[in-house]
Parts: structure tokens; C-alpha cells; sequence
């Protein structure tokens, strides 16, 4: 069952305070001295008692570092898709604010594997309904690293210190960073470039792997045939660093881009190889789980970008914590072709 509306947008904009104020890690007592209102105040206006008088409006705002305008719209905020347009009305999505846009990422219309996952929010004429129970709180990072769910896992289930992990290819992550749609990337590639934007970054090794061709093994000619350019190749889309690598070995051989289908992701690509019997762009941890043939092209290290102005939400200090933390080192040593970062 949803707030009811009046409720809900008062609601909407005490998640909205809550939300500024935990990303720049002020209590409410903090933010209450820098506005010149009373906690009490802040405490009502963030559990959807009441809206606060103009002037204490005024102070919010500037103590939150956005305009009164932005801070107190009245209403459902837009949807605003991480990867792409907003979904389809009545889609079920994970939802967090990112700045001053609140970004959602669209749930399977049924059930991923034998689990149902759990939507913060509905869509509805483009607006983000957030369900009871639910916030806007997280940190969003985009990348292709198979090891986002684990960190998901570790990091808490609630509360501005929630991770959000999006599938994407390291090119579509730099590019919802650099257009304010997520708080962090993971990329890869044989020397992590540096981008364009932001100017600023914390930047923080991950591990590196070796990406290239993955088959089954009763498939013997897949993989000759992939490096010479012939046969079906299950492939990335064109941004995807993995991708990269295997068009370089195509170019420096002088052979052509094979045909096959584009798959979602690493994970994606290598189920395809071990169901048609043909290869597949992918990386070796991957190639591996699955019992794969592999055959390796480039080595790449891996890195979490963090954007400037995100590097002091404590989504941020969450997964800093988790990158240099013995729990996710010892699993992530366990896993076949993944070399932990030193």
C-alpha cells in the first residue's frame, strides 16, 4: 500500500532533507544549528509532519547546499533512468537520489532466478513513487564487475550507506558518472584511462583480470574460429572494455568482426557460450565459474571511480571500508582468474 498523497508529499520532501543532510554526514543537530531552526524542526519536516516556514526553508537550503525551489517541490520527483530514459509507467525500480536527480533502475517484470527482487518504487507518468517502507537512500555504482553483488551483499541493506549496483559496460558507466546519474564506475582496461569529466575523482583499485574469449570444451574450433574473426561470437556492446580488447586483436590480425549477438554483461556472455556452444567475449573469473575454456587477450586493472562531490556521502566511506576490508578480500581471493588489488 502507498502514503497517501497528501502525506506523501510532505514525505517526499522530508526524504528529500533527510537524504541532503546524511550525504553531507550532518546530524540533525548539525543541520539544525547551520539553518538557525530547532532539531525539532528538522525532525518533523524529515518524518513528513509539516512543511517548514519560509525563512527556515531559506536556511535549510543554504545549509544543504541546494536551492529552496529544488529542496521543497511539492510532489513525486522525475524519474530519471540510470542507464537510459525513465522506464515504462507501473515499472517496478530501485530508486536513490544522485545530486539533485532521483534515479532509478528498472526491476525484471518477473522473478530474477527463484527470487523476487525488492522495488523501493513504482513508476507513474514519469514520477517516482516510492513504496512504504522504502527511501531514497543509497549510493549508486555503475560497472560490469561480477563482484558489485558482493559488495551489495556486505554493505548495509538500509540507510545511506546502501549500495546500488548497475550493470553496465565500463563506457556506459563513465557516462552515467560524468552526467550526474551515479555516484560511482567501475572501469577496466589495460591502463585505466583518465576521463574527461569530472575533473576530480577518487580513484580505487579493485583487481585486475584478464579479459578474451571464453567455450565450452566440447566445442574445440569455437575459439580458433572467434580469434580469426569467423564463426559466431557472443560479443559486448562497442563501449565495453572487454570488447575493446577482442576488436584490437581483430585489427592487429588483420581479421573482421565476426557475427553474434550482443549480451548484457560478462556474466550474460559467457551463459550464451555454454548454451549454444559457441565463444564469447568475456573475463576469465567469469569463464572460469562456468567451466570454460578460455582464451586470454588483454590483462586489465580495475578501478571505482567515486565523483568529487560524492566522496564524503557515507555510501562512499561504505564501500572504501569494504575495497580494504579482509572480509571481501578473502572472498573475492576465492574466486578462479581474480586477482584482489594490493
Amino acid at each position: 500500500m502507498r502514503r497517501e498523497a497528501a502525506m506523501g508529499e510532505v514525505g517526499d520532501v522530508g526524504r528529500r532533507v533527510r537524504h541532503r543532510r546524511r550525504a553531507l554526514g550532518l546530524s540533525q543537530d548539525e543541520l539544525a544549528a547551520r539553518a538557525g531552526v530547532s532539531r525539532q524542526a528538522v525532525g518533523a519536516l524529515e518524518g513528513g509532519k509539516h512543511l517548514p516556514r519560509v525563512d527556515a526553508a531559506l536556511g535549510l537550503a543554504r545549509a544543504l547546499g541546494t536551492t529552496v525551489e529544488d529542496l521543497m517541490a511539492v510532489g513525486p520527483p522525475t524519474a530519471l533512468g540510470v542507464l537510459d530514459g525513465p522506464p515504462l509507467d507501473g515499472r517496478p525500480v530501485r530508486a536513490a537520489q544522485v545530486g539533485d536527480h532521483t534515479v532509478v533502475v528498472p526491476l525484471p517484470a518477473t522473478a530474477d532466478g527463484e527470487t523476487w527482487p525488492v522495488p523501493d518504487a513504482v513508476v507513474n507518468r514519469g514520477r517516482v513513487e516510492v513504496l512504504d517502507g522504502a527511501d531514497l537512500d543509497g549510493f549508486v555504482i555503475v560497472g560490469c564487475d561480477p563482484a558489485l553483488g558482493l559488495l551489495a551483499g556486505l554493505a548495509p541493506a538500509r540507510g545511506p550507506g546502501r549500495l546500488l549496483p548497475v550493470l553496465a559496460s565500463s563506457s556506459a558507466a563513465r557516462l552515467a558518472l560524468t552526467t550526474g546519474r551515479a555516484h560511482a564506475a567501475v572501469v577496466h582496461d589495460t591502463v585505466p584511462p583518465s576521463p574527461r569529466q569530472p575533473d576530480r575523482l577518487r580513484r580505487l583499485p579493485l583487481a585486475t583480470w584478464r579479459t578474451g574469449l571464453a567455450a565450452p570444451d566440447g566445442h574445440p574450433t569455437a575459439l580458433p574460429d572467434a580469434l580469426t574473426g569467423s564463426g559466431v561470437v557472443v560479443q559486448r556492446d562497442p563501449g565495453a572494455a572487454a570488447q575493446v580488447a577482442f576488436e584490437r586483436h581483430l585489427s592487429t590480425g588483420g581479421h573482421p568482426r565476426p557475427a553474434g549477438p550482443i549480451a548484457a554483461g560478462h556474466l550474460d556472455a559467457a551463459r550464451r557460450a555454454a548454451e549454444h556452444g559457441v565463444a564469447a567475449v568475456t573475463i576469465e573469473p567469469v569463464a572460469v565459474a562456468l567451466g570454460l575454456a578460455f582464451h586470454p587477450l588483454e590483462t586489465h586493472a580495475v578501478e571505482v571511480w567515486i565523483e568529487a562531490t560524492a566522496i564524503d556521502h557515507p555510501g562512499a566511506r561504505v564501500l572504501g571500508e569494504l575495497l580494504g576490508s579482509a572480509r571481501l578480500r578473502d572472498r573475492l581471493a576465492v574466486l578462479p582468474g581474480y586477482q584482489v588489488a594490493a
